[in-house]
């Protein structure tokens, strides 16, 4: 059966064709809204609306071509690639979130390590996979440009036969060149059982060169030692059974370890540092053998021995320059895929290395790298825009999921983690025209005394005395009502709060959103919730009495949940009008992916025209929450996004472009013919303008899926058999003249 993903690419950056120039517009434009500032505790923000930070790993990497190393950034918490650029002001070490690059870079899965593998001086990309371990091989020059090194995955002669090299999304493998060949090596957990497998990469000894991935497993007890598949015990100088140590009958499974090889003494043999699936603190193990021939004889208490790490939950430890002064400091954050067995904030520890001499020395310098740049509300963020204080000016208001409480194991061996929801009020402080917020408040209202998670305000004057009040959602799914009893014009003073506000109760997670949607002069309640699906409740009072009665629990047919990866769906519902005045529906979601609808209607049983599936092709990450509002009063839209990793992205509205063309800049006129499109196996591209070109393909998320290099007017052969059924963008850059692009739509059938 012929399966058609129809989208339209927002990498599509130029009009191709001369007819395209008189094509029908965008209904939105938006561009990213970086340097709106935002001030906390006195210090303005230099990343403010980078999105928040996680569960987190760092690659090192020359973005900008200055010779200086700068930094990737991927939480696994989404899934999201953040790009920071090094720079020195004053002596002070400077990271700057740089979304620009993200775009040159594939889609990564649960774990990513730069390293390069094949001596070119370019670093790869190596990234989970199911099955294993993808490579993704950097073959541009003077921007990075990745096509897939090995596919599916990478092999190693494991007895007589080449098998999958098997490294699950729970660890974080080592790849190093640990026999010191030019070739890189790979440590990971065998997927069944307790011991460490070493793959040794045989590329120079078989091809003279490194340029190539040959790996062979040489052993399956590295450093002679085992881990507790039950709890984080090691058990030193064992292998197998024959060790003295034997894996329960029932259990005979590993669960996830985080590797990180540093010499801990300085004898220029590298010790292991082992992170375990639900503790908090690493093993220290010292290895008294060689870096192939490792052995483990034995387990310090802690590491390092003052201010050791001890981070909820399963560290990860990264040995990496994060100064760029030569010497290699201690990057350390949570690795555990699940969302609710992490810190969120405090949670990116910086360790740097204060030694002269050959054995390292680690000072905790800060506990918060990074976060402490911008605004990370711990798990989860919710922003909400309104005029909070009456002064003209669109504040901002931000709930979350929850900040850490407590972790601690349970009686059955379970790790059991809580947390707590607060509000945080941002007052704009700026002018109708030049917004700037400053935090006001970080238990606005006093919700962390509730006890509760998953806080999301909504604001309106639902008492006609002139000021707003406020509405809660939270876990329960119950509304929480708040009146404001400060009057108009003044910061809110609230009442105690009433629960269960007029017995509205949907699925667990409640969204609310007042908002007059039949233009009846009332606010209506329109909520959204963990199940998916959107509820309308009609405005059945007045303006300053709202009785709200259920009209539908299954609003226009809306439904964000991807039934194939879970059953719950996190629905945020906002509004926004298109440049017609037509009230358009955005809705977020568990994906992250943000849904775009218009065509409402307070019919009961209509259904809603869904007229984009991925909203601009916005990604920012799981659990997306956007809000929308006219913050510099240039009358278009603006749009905030809050995600799972506690942050929020924002961008600003701006005329909107041709038709699934954003105008963002490049050379109007070049064209590209791609035939046949639609395709099956291979279509041909040909671009019609002199030069050297890079031809960049992605998918619907903005992902690359690959590159290839093309001359003017020489068609070039492209295979589709891997690419799954859909609608890509064909990027080309013109060599030397990074702003000049073009781009066209390629239709991939199956």
């Amino acid at each position: 059966m012929k399966q058609f993903l129809t989208f339209l690419s927002c990498l599509s950056l130029l009009l191709l064709h001369p007819d395209a120039r008189g094509q029908a517009l965008n209904d939105f434009g938006f561009e990213q809204w970086s340097d709106l500032p935002v001030n906390m505790q006195g210090v303005q923000m230099r990343n403010a609306w980078t999105g928040g930070l996680n569960n987190v790993q760092f690659g090192k990497f020359d973005l900008d071509g200055d010779g200086l190393d700068d930094l990737l950034v991927f939480d696994r918490h989404g899934d999201r690639l953040l790009p920071f650029v090094f720079s020195r002001q004053d002596q002070e070490v400077v990271y700057t979130y740089a979304p620009y690059y993200r775009r040159f870079f594939p889609a990564l899965n649960h774990w990513f390590q730069v390293a390069d593998y094949n001596g070119d001086g370019k670093p790869d990309i190596f990234t989970y996979t199911p099955g294993g371990i993808m490579v993704y091989k950097n073959t541009g020059d003077q921007t990075p440009q990745f096509e897939k090194a090995v596919d599916p995955y990478i092999t190693s002669l494991q007895g007589s036969i080449y098998t999958n090299l098997l490294v699950t999304y729970v660890d974080y493998p080592v790849i190093a060149d640990l026999d010191g060949d030019g070739d890189l090596d790979i440590l990971t957990f065998w997927g069944l059982g307790s011991w460490v497998e070493l793959h040794r990469n045989r590329s120079v000894e078989e091809t003279g060169s490194a340029d190539s991935l040959l790996f062979h497993k040489e052993t399956g007890c590295w450093g002679r030692f085992a881990e507790n598949p039950e709890s984080n015990i090691i058990y030193l100088d064992t292998c197998y059974a024959g060790g003295g140590f034997r894996i329960p009958a029932n259990d005979p499974k590993h669960t996830g370890s985080t590797f990180c090889l540093l010499d801990f003494n300085g004898d220029e043999v590298l010790d292991l540092l082992l992170g375990d699936v639900d503790y908090p603190d690493p093993a220290p193990l010292i290895n008294a053998g060689s870096n192939i021939e490792a052995l483990m004889t034995e387990q310090l208490p802690q590491y390092p021995l003052n201010d050791p790490v001890y981070l909820w939950s399963f560290p990860l430890v990264q040995h990496i320059d994060i100064t760029n002064s030569g010497r290699k400091d201690l990057l350390v954050s949570p690795f555990d895929p699940s969302l609710v067995k992490s810190r969120g904030s405090d949670c990116v520890w910086l360790y740097e290395d204060v030694s002269s001499g050959p054995a390292p020395e680690f000072e905790l310098v800060e506990k918060s790298f990074l976060q402490n740049t911008m605004i990370d509300l711990g798990l989860g963020a919710y922003p909400v825009f309104a005029d909070v204080n009456g002064d003209g000016l669109t504040d901002m208001v931000a709930g979350n999921y929850g900040l850490y409480d407590t972790c601690f194991m349970n009686n059955a061996g379970q790790l059991k983690c809580y947390y707590y929801s607060r509000l945080s009020l941002f007052i704009n402080i700026g002018t109708a025209e030049s917004p700037e917020f400053t935090l006001a408040d970080d238990d606005f209202a006093g919700i962390t005394a509730l006890s509760i998670q998953g806080a999301y305000p909504a604001f309106a004057d639902l008492d006609g005395d002139g000021d707003m009040d406020m509405l809660l959602g939270s876990d329960s799914g119950k509304i929480i009502f708040f009146e404001n009893t400060a009057g108009a014009g003044a910061v809110p003073v609230f009442a105690e709060p009433e629960f269960n506000y007029q017995q509205i109760a949907v699925e667990s997670y409640s969204t609310p959103v007042l908002f007059d949607f039949d233009e009846d002069g009332d606010a209506d309640l329109i909520t959204g919730g963990s199940k998916g699906r959107l509820s309308f409740y009609r405005n059945e009072g007045s303006a300053g009495q709202p009785v709200f009665g259920l009209v539908t629990d299954f609003w226009g047919g809306v439904d964000v949940t991807d039934y194939q990866l879970s059953y719950t769906g996190y629905s945020v519902p906002a509004f926004i009008r298109d440049g017609s005045g037509e009230i358009n529906l955005l809705v977020g979601s568990e994906t992250g992916i943000i849904s775009r609808y218009n065509n409402l209607s307070t019919e009961t049983g209509a259904l809603f025209n869904k007229a984009e599936h991925h909203f601009m092709y916005i990604s920012e990450g799981i659990r997306t929450s956007p809000a929308t509002a006219d913050l510099n009063a240039d009358g278009y839209p603006d749009l905030a996004v809050g995600n799972y990793g506690g942050g929020i992205a924002l961008f600003k509205g701006k005329n909107p472009g041709p038709a699934g063309i954003p105008d963002s800049y490049g050379e109007i006129g070049t064209r590209v013919l791609v035939a046949p499109n639609p395709a099956m196996n291979m279509t041909r591209v040909t671009i019609l303008s002199d030069g050297n070109w890079s031809v960049d393909i992605t998918n619907v998320y903005g992902a690359l899926v690959k590159t290839i290099s093309a001359v003017g007017h020489q068609m070039i052969q492209l295979g589709l058999d891997d690419f799954p059924a859909g609608i890509y963008s064909i990027v080309c850059t013109k060599a030397g003249s990074p702003h000049a692009k073009t781009a066209v739509k390629l239709v991939v059938i199956r």
